[in-house]
């Protein structure tokens, strides 16, 4: 029980602190990172079912 009580408090001080030392601005540039890597892994799953289509297309010849 002591342990719970403690994670709490310890759950909570740790929110509070990302709060005051500006979490919002490393969430926003977290996120922008995030969206420029899904933007380029876009590109490779584009790339990768184009050639797998055309090695199916073939295989089916």
């Amino acid at each position: 029980m002591k342990k719970f009580i403690l994670g709490i408090f310890i759950g909570v001080l740790l929110i509070v602190l990302f709060t005051y030392l500006g979490g919002g601005a490393a969430l926003k540039i977290a996120g922008k990172k995030t969206i420029e890597i899904g933007e380029r892994v876009e590109v490779y799953e584009k790339a990768l079912k184009d050639v797998t289509e055309g090695i199916l297309k073939e295989k089916r010849k």
